[in-house]
């Protein structure tokens, strides 16, 4: 009876490995891995690239820009530098504007609810270090036209506020 019991048993192991193995793809073993591609920007961002676009027709606008490619760390001390470069390494912009000499103007983001506010508030404050303004618009009321073009190229007053929301500006 107990050679019974080690048999049945081995036989749910042989299965269990056997089904494990059939539902695994095999490795690539070239190291380059496997991927598909992803949507660039959701339907949301799409509709105000479009508005961003069509607003600012004399700047570039480039959308899900790595933080990375617009800032870096200033300590010079290697291992806070190497700190402060990961608070941002997986980090992603909306939308940057540029003027024609690609320098940048602002940084737009498109608020919905999967935005924090004290996250925000981070990442805005090491944009500003960068001499970089953030511009917030609410994902349920964007602007259009000349009200998208005040708020990101400013007024005197807009200018100096470095993390500006504006729900129907």
């Amino acid at each position: 009876m107990n050679i019974w019991i080690v048999i049945l048993c081995a036989v749910l192991v042989l299965v269990a490995v056997l089904a494990l193995q059939a539902g695994l793809k095999p490795a690539r073993k070239d190291g380059v891995g496997s991927y598909k591609a992803a949507a660039l920007m959701t339907e949301n961002e799409r509709d105000f690239f479009v508005r961003l676009v069509d607003a600012l027709p004399d700047h570039y606008i480039f959308p899900q820009v790595a933080m990375g490619a617009l800032i870096v760390p200033s300590s010079t001390d290697k291992k806070l530098a190497h700190v402060d470069r990961l608070r941002v390494a997986q980090q992603r912009v909306d939308f940057v504007v540029c003027d024609r000499a690609c320098k940048v103007t602002a940084v737009v983001e498109l608020d919905d609810r999967t935005h924090q506010g004290p996250k925000d508030q981070r990442r805005d404050e090491r944009l500003n270090q960068g001499a970089i303004r953030t511009v917030r618009f609410q994902s349920r009321a964007k602007p259009h036209g000349q009200a998208i073009r005040e708020a990101v190229l400013g007024q005197s007053s807009m200018m100096a506020m470095p993390a500006a929301r504006f729900a129907n500006a």
